[in-house]
């Protein structure tokens, strides 16, 4: 019994040691589109181990489709959004929650927003987005003001201190993406299912947005860190860069990166290095600064909408390395904000894949031999 006593002691102080952060773990959450027990799983990748295993998990209300981690310094919350009309809001902090803290939109009475597959647009909150909610950002320089993006075809801005909107754009179309500067805490990109990508200025919510068409459905934007530039990409693979201060129709440059949807994140700490992941399971990094001159197929050009005799002097960034981690098709892919050497990526298959690029890209960037950089 005392040998079984101690065993037993030893497990739970591994336990222990394992809910506990270090400075030296990755933190990252991925959401797990399972029919049956939809959730999202808080990650931990041990670095000198090269471990990763789950912290915690919670179920979520139904199919998640997007989701955003929202930190003070101090709290961190995740927002989820899923095949309902609402936002979850869940405390990270909290291992064994059981519910969200916060619901924003759903219906009147919240009871009812797990009653039914979905809700009927009677019982919801004026303001609730009435259909799935497809993207999700959090505003890192205003810290209460969440946006979000639906299949009704409005963008929302919620006010997380009133846990209320302050602002509704309609679109007309399935909101797919969202970003907000990183610097100017009023702009916000967006991208839907037209192909349009635009940029709002929150603060002037009557003035025309401005906009590029890219004629597919527009899978990812982002805003470039070192830049005046955005960045998106489409159902058919292919990635644009746009001067977004002259909203110059003509692209800084174009990649056609994989053959199907593809996401792509860029590295804030690696001026000019991309990563890409496709629908044909490939995870691809790029340097593009460095641009070869290409012209552009008769088919690129229509997708971004250029004359052909304006294809002469189009540029195209330079491929570093592509490779089957065997993820699946890769549905997310970011760059870890803190540690410039680690891509994080999710794919179909269901497992999450830590990838560190240093050898990889060596040749192109210098990596910083710094495990963690506080994030500005």
């Amino acid at each position: 019994d005392n040998v079984i006593d101690e065993a037993d002691s030893d497990d739970d102080d591994d336990d222990k040691q394992d809910a506990i952060f270090k400075e030296t773990d990755l933190i990252f959450v991925v959401a797990r589109a399972d029919q049956d027990e939809p959730k999202f799983e808080l990650f931990i990748f041990d670095d000198p181990l090269d471990n990763m295993y789950v912290h915690h998990d919670a179920n979520v209300a139904a199919y998640p489709l997007c989701s955003t981690w929202l930190s003070d310094g101090q709290l961190s919350m995740l927002a989820v959004g899923t095949m309902l009309p609402f936002i979850e809001i869940w405390p990270l902090d909290v291992m064994d929650a059981v519910e969200p803290a916060v619901l924003l939109g759903g219906c009147v009475n919240s009871d009812d927003n797990y009653k039914r597959k979905k809700p009927k647009k009677s019982s919801l909150k004026p303001n609730s987005h009435s259909d799935a909610v497809l993207s999700l950002d959090w505003n890192t320089n205003a810290q209460h003001i969440l946006a979000s993006g639906s299949a009704d075809g409005t963008i929302k801005l919620w006010d997380l201190n009133t846990q209320d909107t302050i602002g509704t754009y309609k679109e007309g179309c399935n909101i797919q993406a969202l970003q907000f500067h990183h610097s100017e805490e009023s702009l916000l990109l967006s991208g839907g299912f037209d192909g349009n990508v635009l940029i709002r200025d929150c603060r002037q919510p009557n003035a025309t947005a401005i906009r590029w068409n890219v004629s597919e459905v527009v899978e990812r934007v982002e805003w470039c860190f070192h830049s005046q530039s955005i960045v998106a990409s489409t159902s058919s693979g292919l990635i644009g860069c746009f001067e977004a201060r002259m909203n110059a129709p003509t692209p800084v440059w174009h990649l056609q990166a994989h053959d199907a949807e593809t996401t792509f994140s860029l590295s804030r700490h690696l001026p000019g290095l991309m990563a890409t992941g496709g629908k044909d399971g490939f995870v691809t990094l790029w340097d593009v600064r460095d641009q070869a001159v290409q012209q552009l197929t008769p088919e690129v050009a229509q997708q971004l909408r250029q004359p052909q005799s304006a294809s002469e002097n189009q540029r195209v960034p330079t491929q570093i390395v592509s490779k089957n981690h065997k993820t699946g098709s890769v549905l997310g892919l970011r760059f870890h904000p803190n540690t410039p050497s680690v891509v994080g990526a999710c794919g179909s298959k269901g497992e999450p894949l830590v990838y560190t690029i240093t050898e990889d890209v060596k040749k192109f960037f210098h990596v910083p031999h710094q495990k963690y950089i506080p994030q500005q």
